[in-house]
């Protein structure tokens, strides 16, 4: 019994010998406490911008598709107004200023939309979508002027539209900002010419003079 009861006595020993000596190891040294913990500094993650309308140095036919697509957005913003108050509010016509470069141009696309409020906005839909302009051929592209052959497609405005041919054309020009002074217009370029003449033949280039 002695020898059990002894053996006991060793085992608790050991035991806490261990616990003893796993608490020091545990513990922080005076040299430890001292020592200041390592952080590492994150900088925020940059983020960089990039303008889908800023002119490149190749006017080509992408960049032109999309100037074309920003610009029906904005037309289809102005015939969306139209339909809802089946007037041309001001704010319509600061919108339709914005988008085309010129009085005159100004001037046909609201004697159209005039036009088809008297008819009393036949064949829109309540809801229209956007025309669709996509380019046939670039005639001229300059940083500051393109003149395109293109197809336009109203089909999204509703069901008395139509695709049309693909003889039409529309020169652009860079925005005037103080056509635009609310910055309705996101492309930065405006419509100065768009349509054909009446013989459906190719107009003189828009960009040249």
């Amino acid at each position: 019994m002695q020898c059990v009861v002894g053996g006991k006595t060793a085992l608790r020993a050991v035991a806490a010998a261990m616990a003893l000596a796993a608490s020091a190891a545990c513990s922080s040294t005076p040299a430890d406490t001292a020592s200041p913990s390592a952080t590492v500094r994150t900088e925020p993650p940059t983020t960089t911008t990039t303008n889908p309308y800023a002119v490149p140095e190749v006017i080509d036919v992408a960049y032109v598709n999309r100037v074309l697509a920003g610009l029906d957005a904005a037309v289809g913003d102005v015939t969306r107004m139209v339909v809802r108050t089946r007037t041309i509010p001001r704010e319509a016509y600061d919108r339709l200023r914005a988008i085309y470069a010129t009085d005159d141009s100004l001037q046909l696309a609201i004697d159209i939309l005039q036009r088809d409020i008297r008819r009393n906005l036949m064949g829109y839909s309540s809801n229209p979508g956007n025309q669709v302009s996509t380019v046939v051929h670039i005639i001229t592209g300059k940083a500051s002027c393109v003149f395109a052959q293109i197809r336009r497609d109203y089909s999204a405005i509703g069901p008395g539209a139509s695709t049309t041919s693909d003889r039409n054309w529309v020169a652009l020009r860079r925005l005037d900002p103080s056509r635009d002074i609310d910055g309705y217009n996101q492309a930065g370029w405006s419509i100065a010419y768009e349509g054909f003449p009446p013989d459906r033949s190719e107009p003189s280039d828009q960009c040249v003079g």
